[in-house]
């Protein structure tokens, strides 16, 4: 009945782990229910894009996605840091600029207390463009002391980007008028004449400059470049040199700008929290290397680029899954998010198999302990027998063949009930059972001999009795 019972509970075991297995690994795979994304200010290129990343994961994945608005690049940081959303952008280099000049101490705790993000792509090029109002003149680095210049809000990309302009033109915040406008109010601002310039860090014909240069206040302001921007490049490895076409905001009734403009530009990264699923970053990367998503948010440079624009030079460590998506021949047979959280199962399953196999070799070698047990107990009885057959044969004139006879038939039945306690199997590899065999036919070998010496004599009785008979008869007549 426990064979069978064991048999039983073995198959259906082997029938449910695979669906067991594949239960386990759809769940821990799945994406989460919820996806939050930061946007950053309103207005800016960072809201529309992260917008279009939301609409897609929401069509495509049946996800809830909701968006968090923040003040750019570093505030982003701090969301993702302290878990707050799964992914953000994030300006390049924003990081070492806010350690650099102290920006904003309240991030600089959050970012000692949190963990790292991680890099998952390379979008476009963000561009330091400096928006100067048409009554403001701004041709040389001196013409910027005392101005009053809009160097965005101090979680954002721009304004860290901000302090490394004033520091390359040789100036500090004191030596200016800072003003941190957000880019809903730098339109009213140019309007109203209460800015003489704006340095705003952020795509080409990003809405924000396209309402500036090409929109209601088109005419109020107009695009500079940036002094010596060449010498920034080669002295500050985040940035490189870009050139802002003619023409590119406004071709009618003149061209904005009139000319080409000099200036750097800084890569915008899409970053995610250490512990966002792997599946779901993985789809993310996906999603923002198809040409349609490209196209329909002008990534230029990502679409001609390609996957080698996306990987090149990230600031943070590569998740994971998206290096699988950039090199997919090393991605691994298992996701990595289901590795590690079965981690600690498969430690316990492995361990629980090994407790079981050890108590399995216990419980049977105490079962053949037991049944040693039951033999020791017949090798007492085989002891027993071959002390009593001492008493037996001893004296010439005694036949002690019956009781002889007897004790060999008890050493028969005694090892005929031991045998049929074990197996085939036991019986072969159990020396114990061996032994107690040859005892059995030492024993009975014994026996057998003073049997065959007690008839022998008992014949040899008889043999002499005739004998004696006889002669007594041959001797009667001549009596």
């Amino acid at each position: 009945m426990r064979d069978w019972v064991w048999k039983l509970s073995v198959a259906v075991l082997v029938i449910a782990l695979p669906v067991l297995v594949s239960w386990s690994y759809h769940r821990w795979t799945a994406l989460p229910e919820e996806v939050v994304l930061a946007t950053g200010p309103s207005g800016g290129r960072y809201e529309a894009l992260s917008n279009s990343l939301a609409e897609v994961l929401r069509e495509e994945f049946d996800v809830v996605v909701r968006t968090v608005p923040s003040e750019g690049s570093l505030d982003n940081l701090q969301l993702l840091r302290s878990g707050e959303v799964d992914f953000a952008l994030y300006q390049h280099g924003a990081e070492s600029l806010r350690e650099r000049f102290g920006v904003n101490p309240a991030i600089e705790a959050e970012a000692d207390a949190g963990e790292q993000p991680v890099f998952v792509a390379n979008l476009y090029s963000e561009v330091a463009q400096v928006v100067v109002h048409n009554d403001a003149i701004l041709e040389n680095a001196g013409d910027w002391s005392g101005k009053r210049i809009a160097v965005g809000r101090e979680g954002s990309g721009d304004y860290a980007f901000s302090l490394l302009l004033l520091e390359h033109l040789g100036l500090s915040l004191e030596e200016i008028e800072p003003l941190t406008l957000s880019y809903t109010e730098l339109p009213a601002a140019f309007r109203k004449g209460t800015v003489d310039a704006a340095i705003v860090t952020t795509a080409p014909r990003s809405p924000v400059v396209l309402r500036l240069l090409a929109g209601d206040e088109a005419g109020a302001c107009r695009l500079r470049s940036i002094p010596y921007a060449e010498a920034l490049a080669s002295r500050e490895l985040i940035v490189s040199t870009y050139t802002v076409p003619t023409a590119l905001y406004r071709s009618q009734p003149t061209p904005e700008p009139p000319e080409p403009v000099r200036t750097v530009a800084l890569r915008a990264q899409l970053l995610a929290r250490r512990d966002v699923p792997s599946s779901l970053v993985e789809a993310a990367t996906a999603i923002v290397l198809r040409e349609q998503f490209q196209k329909e948010n002008g990534l230029g440079e990502l679409f001609h680029g390609g996957a080698s624009f996306a990987s090149e030079k990230p600031e943070f460590a590569v998740h994971p899954a998206a290096l699988h998506v950039y090199e997919p021949e090393l991605k691994p047979l298992l996701n990595t998010d289901f590795v590690e959280a079965t981690e600690g199962i498969r430690s316990f399953v492995v361990s629980l198999l090994i407790a079981s196999y050890l108590g399995f070799r216990w419980w049977r070698h105490r079962m053949q302990r037991s049944k040693e047990h039951h033999l020791d107990r017949y090798i007492r009885q085989v002891l027993e027998i071959e002390r009593r057959q001492l008493d037996f044969d001893q004296t010439p004139d005694s036949d002690d063949s019956p009781a002889l006879q007897e004790l060999l038939d008890d050493v028969t039945h005694l090892r005929q009930e031991a045998l049929g306690e074990f197996t085939a199997h036991e019986i072969n590899e159990d020396p114990a059972i061996d032994s107690f065999v040859e005892m059995c036919h030492a024993l009975s070998d014994k026996i057998n001999a003073k049997l065959t010496r007690q008839r022998l004599a008992n014949s040899l009785k008889r043999i002499e009795g005739l004998v004696s008979a006889r002669s007594l008869g041959d001797d009667a007549p001549e009596a």
